[in-house]
């Protein structure tokens, strides 16, 4: 089993290897290369993650019972925030799709 383990270990690492180096090779029209256009997936992931995570956090109303409590007012566009979470998520995958569509048409080296 160890022995499976090790040489299953290595094969992986030689395909991620394999992998990094085509993407790093590989041309993307217009972002440079495939491995610059899964950085921008990536970071366009990350700010639709944080817009969607503020559209719902501001959003959340909290009922009042007494004239003594607090009240919550939200300080931001709700319905902007949501849009641009709603714009990165369609950026996120129109990009997606390109990339997935690239990486069926290389070669791996």
């Amino acid at each position: 089993m160890i022995a499976e383990l090790e040489r299953v270990s290595t094969e992986l690492l030689d395909l991620i290897k394999r992998i990094n180096r085509t993407n790093s090779a590989t041309a993307f029209a217009g972002r440079g290369t495939i491995s610059d256009a899964l950085a921008e997936r990536d970071v366009l992931a990350l700010q639709r993650a944080a817009y969607a995570e503020l559209a719902q956090t501001a959003a959340i109303s909290h009922g009042r019972f007494t004239r003594s409590e607090v009240k919550y007012i939200s300080t931001i566009n709700v319905a902007e925030i949501q849009k641009r979470a709603d714009e990165l998520a369609k950026n996120y995958r129109d990009l997606d799709a390109r990339i997935q569509e690239l990486n069926w048409q290389t070669e791996l080296v």
